[in-house]
């Protein structure tokens, strides 16, 4: 059977599960990312001071508390240059949404997270932000505009999504940000998904993200099939990703930068449907794990990476604090390696901002296997 008609009969077969009518269909919020009971989970470990848990949490409300004074800054057409060609003007205009984003995905984790008494206004502040991007900004005006949306407009999903339930956010509200997010963002993100490459991951992770908030059952599972297509052409048999390994002295910079958002995009897949993507191989017999085992084997000897025969001193190196000490955290709650777990057991707790979302609090809201998803 070939790899087009397995897609279209996966795509059948999860329009079927929803009942024939994929549009109509609610999904489980808050949901996507993480799920209620992933919340639920951190709450009860943050309460009880397990570790690193606890050390997790209080630098997460660090931030959310220095996001409640933040004033959001939208713009009506977010065009940033391309970056090679003007890093300081695209990085400029990239800190507008991407503090923003941030701002406001901290405050809806801690309006999850913190006591009952303090939750309103990390919630207030989060429709605040939502709402000021949804109001203002109406359009994305060049390519390397598509993919800073894509990656960092994420965080705005992501808050989204964890303030849902939620009974302050107004209807009006939520309909205005829903508006934001079929005319700008999910349009944005649908523009770059079809892209071979890591901007393609981005694009998938945001079409996925956007679909699930929206209820969109059909586009989820359409997503979901891109997905597969992705694990399918981009990963080598070795586990290397060619097209991220070729990218010079930020070789192991971009192969993580692709895996990011793949791997969060599986999440999702698995939270809405129970899809496991993250062992699915393609065919060339690897998948996520072969590319993070690939990958890891660099992480501890970037000197020995393959893909850059110059001057090995000019790499951009990885470290356990940041990235891919993030995704590794993330994926070590998935396939419960000792190897990914050994190597960023003694840089948690881990929490990552910056400009793009994929993974910002994995060691706070810990993962879950798909497995122990299916059987709740």
């Amino acid at each position: 059977m070939s790899r087009d008609i397995l897609n279209i009969m996966i795509v059948l077969f999860c329009f079927l599960l929803s009942g024939g009518i994929a549009e109509a269909q609610s999904f489980a919020h808050p949901g996507g990312l993480y799920t209620r009971s992933e919340f639920e989970a951190a709450r009860k470990k943050v309460a009880a001071g397990e570790q690193p848990y606890a050390a997790a949490y209080e630098k997460l409300m660090e931030e959310a508390k220095k996001s409640l004074e933040r004033t959001p800054e939208p713009v009506r057409r977010f065009s940033p240059p391309g970056y090679y060609k003007n890093p300081e003007k695209c990085l400029e205009m990239l800190r507008h949404l991407s503090h923003d984003a941030w701002a406001a995905y901290s405050c809806a984790i801690a309006y999850q997270l913190a006591p009952k008494t303090q939750k309103t206004q990390y919630a207030d502040k989060t429709i605040q932000i939502l709402e000021a991007w949804a109001k203002k900004n109406k359009a994305c005006g060049t390519s390397e505009g598509m993919l800073l949306m894509s990656y960092a407009g994420i965080g705005f999903v992501y808050a989204a999504e964890a303030i849902s339930d939620y009974n302050g956010w107004k209807e009006a509200e939520r309909t205005e940000f829903k508006k934001w997010l079929r005319a700008v963002y999910l349009k944005v993100s649908n523009g770059i998904a079809g892209r071979k490459n890591n901007w393609g991951n981005w694009g998938v992770l945001g079409c996925i993200a956007s679909h699930h908030f929206l209820n969109d059952a059909k586009g989820l599972d359409a997503d979901i099939v891109r997905i597969r297509e992705k694990i399918d052409h981009a990963i080598e048999a070795d586990g290397h990703l060619p097209r991220e390994a070729a990218r010079g002295k930020r070789g192991i910079w971009y192969t993580y930068f692709a895996l990011a958002p793949l791997t969060a995009a599986c999440q999702i897949a698995a939270n809405a449907r129970g899809a496991d993507l993250f062992h699915y191989k393609g065919e060339d017999g690897a998948g996520i794990e072969k590319a993070l085992d690939y990958l890891l084997q660099y992480c501890h000897e970037p000197e020995k990476w393959p893909h850059y025969k110059k001057k090995k001193k000019d790499m951009i190196l990885p470290r356990q604090k940041t990235w891919p000490g993030n995704l590794y955290e993330a994926m070590s709650g998935i396939y419960g390696k000792k190897e990914y777990e050994a190597w960023i057991k003694d840089a948690r707790p881990i929490m990552v901002h910056g400009h793009h979302y994929a993974w910002s609090v994995p060691t706070l809201l810990k993962t879950v296997p798909p497995k122990e998803k299916s059987q709740k």
